[in-house]
Formats: structure tokens, sequence, C-alpha cells
């Protein structure tokens, strides 16, 4: 498997399929953070559409190789606040505890569920990052580490945190 940086760098050269794979790695992220700041899933996934377009079209400005998942972030929420000022979107979520089939074991079953997404858009704004890439994307604590630019200690303590937070949240907890 490819590095991020080796990606970017075939991206950047104009190889489509290496920025198809970096779109896959990072697409569950993407809608994680348009939903977010939208609350809307459906719109989310038109954001992460626009925004991975907006990344393809730019590729070639991103500075630092290695960031490339922080830039694709970023991209994101300023789409996602564009959408929801230009809309005047409301913020709605809900939370019956009727959705939720798991138990708080069952982390990896809960990332195609609607009800975790909406969870995890209650959490504040760096907690939801981290999640994203460790749960949706499956990245180790030290890449996203490496992504976030943060120490490693602070990834795993403010990701453990987040998960306190979503057991606690899903339980009928709040």
């Amino acid at each position: 498997m490819l590095s991020d940086v080796k990606l970017v760098r075939l991206a950047k050269q104009g190889d489509v399929e290496a920025f198809e794979t970096l779109c896959r790695r990072y697409e569950r992220s993407v809608v994680a953070a348009a939903l977010a700041c939208i609350r809307d899933l459906q719109l989310a996934e038109d954001i992460a559409q626009e925004s991975l377009m907006i990344a393809f079209r730019r590729i070639k400005t991103l500075k630092s190789d290695e960031k490339f998942a922080s830039w694709l972030i970023t991209i994101t929420r300023r789409q996602a606040i564009r959408a929801a000022r230009s809309r005047k979107l409301a913020v709605k979520v809900s939370l019956d505890s009727t959705e939720t089939e798991s138990t708080t074991d069952e982390v990896d079953a809960w990332i195609e569920n609607e009800h975790l997404l909406e969870l995890v858009a209650r959490l504040p704004e760096q907690e939801r990052v981290l999640i994203g890439l460790r749960f949706f994307d499956e990245h180790s604590f030290q890449e996203i580490a490496r992504i976030t630019d943060r120490p490693l200690g602070t990834v795993t303590k403010q990701t453990s945190r987040a998960i306190a937070r979503l057991r606690s949240w899903s339980s009928g907890g709040d």
C-alpha cells in the first residue's frame, strides 16, 4: 500500500488513480466533517463530493504533501460552512435512542450507523476529526498524530475521551 505522500506526489503528476485511492481513504472522514457542520447526511455527501473535486483541481497547490488529510478536511469544512450560510440551514440532530442497535463494545459496527454519525457530529471539532480518522478511515494513532500535527499522547487521550463520550451518549447519557 502506497503512503499518502507518494499518492499525493503521483496525483500532482496527473495520476487520477492515485487521487482516487486518496479519496477512498478519506471519504468517510470528509463526509463526517461536512455532517458535523450541516447535520444533513445527503447534503454532507454532496459537499464531500464537491470538496473532493476541489481538492483534485487544486492538488498542485498543496505545499506539504504529508498534510493532505488536514488540507482536505479544511476544504470540506469551508464548503460545508458556505453551504450552511447560503442555504441558512438550521442545525437539527435527531437523537432517538431506539436507533442504536449496537453495544458500546461494537464500535466497528457503529460506523455505518447514521445514529453514530449524529453522535459524532455532537463532538467538539478536534474530537470529530480524530474519530473520523481513526474509525472511519482506519488510520493508526501514529498516522493520526502525523496528519494532525499533534503529539501521539494527545491524540490517544483525546480519542479516548471522544469514545467515552460516544459510549455515554449511545447508552442514553447526555
